[in-house]
């Protein structure tokens, strides 16, 4: 999976299912990985913004991924332009747009 910048809490529970689901790993037994409750991983998915940051950083260890930070006043590098667009990418892009009345 490409790097992907996250900026809402939907779009990394969009992101952590797509990786659990992609690992094979139901809900249920991602669940029991955590030791909370299936209603628990559900909110995460769901874009839950009070999720407990504790196990969020468990979820992603869990699952293999990584978190990091990046200082967004510091002007984008050539690498980061360049850098060639995901299909999650595209997800998270249709996620910001307004959404039309």
């Amino acid at each position: 999976m490409k790097d992907t910048i996250l900026r809402n809490a939907e779009q990394l529970g969009m992101l952590i299912r797509l990786k659990r689901k992609e690992k094979g790993i139901s809900q249920n037994r991602l669940a029991e990985l955590l030791g909370v409750e299936r209603k628990w991983v559900l909110r995460l998915e769901a874009g839950n913004p009070k999720a407990e940051f504790g196990l969020v950083l468990k979820t992603l260890d869990v699952l293999n991924l990584r978190a990091s930070l990046s200082d967004e006043d510091r002007p984008p590098s050539r690498q980061d332009r360049e850098a060639p667009t995901s299909r999650l990418d595209e997800v998270f892009r249709r996620l910001q747009r307004p959404v039309p009345k």
